[in-house]
């Protein structure tokens, strides 16, 4: 197994694992060349023989960046973050369907978050609600993650808008929730939340 920064040559091993388990188009080549060569936006894959076996992305943000970047509940999160300077935001964390269960996931978020948090104060993480599987969330609570709110419906406008098709409403819209989970880095504020 090894950890490294993603690369172009990732681009359709990582586009097959994210149309398979997020949905056909909800990324695409465009979206991915945003993290190459680039000090705001990271991502990150885990190679195993050659073969691309997870896939983690992050934005690092200013409150009012978050505040335009979230698909909801805009001024919510604008209030969460606003007394931190630089928040990372987790996109997409996902592993090969016949990868799931051996920890690769949770590699992922637990490397990331280790590299990402000298760039940021603070750490967010939305985690999209399915109804058999709830991994994700596991995950960020044993990486130091804090549920925080649920928000229903969180991509509805989003694929009405980008025409992607959710593998579990299928076409648009998606009415799926997601979960919102933070975490205060070491070096961060030492406010409480």
């Amino acid at each position: 197994m090894e950890f490294i920064t993603f690369q172009s040559k990732h681009f359709e091993q990582v586009l097959t694992i994210t149309n398979s388990t997020l949905g056909a188009n909800y990324l695409t080549v465009p979206y991915l060349n945003k993290y190459l060569n680039s000090n705001t936006y990271f991502a990150f894959v885990i190679i195993n023989d050659d073969e691309v076996i997870g896939f983690t992305s992050l934005v690092i943000l200013t409150p009012k960046e978050l505040k335009k970047t979230v698909l909801k509940e805009k001024d919510w999160f604008y209030e969460l973050s606003k007394k931190y300077a630089r928040i990372a935001l987790r996109k997409q964390t996902i592993v090969h369907p016949n990868f799931i269960g051996k920890g690769y996931g949770s590699k992922l978020v637990e490397l990331s978050s280790k590299l990402i948090e000298s760039l940021c104060d603070f750490q967010l993480s939305t985690v999209w609600i399915k109804h058999s599987n709830n991994a994700m969330s596991t995950i960020l609570l044993k990486n130091g993650f804090e549920r925080t709110k649920t928000l229903h419906n969180y991509w509805k406008v989003d694929s009405l808008k980008y025409k992607y098709n959710c593998p579990l409403c299928g076409q648009p819209p998606c009415m799926c929730s997601t979960e919102v989970y933070r975490k205060k880095n070491a070096s961060a504020l030492t406010d409480a939340f």
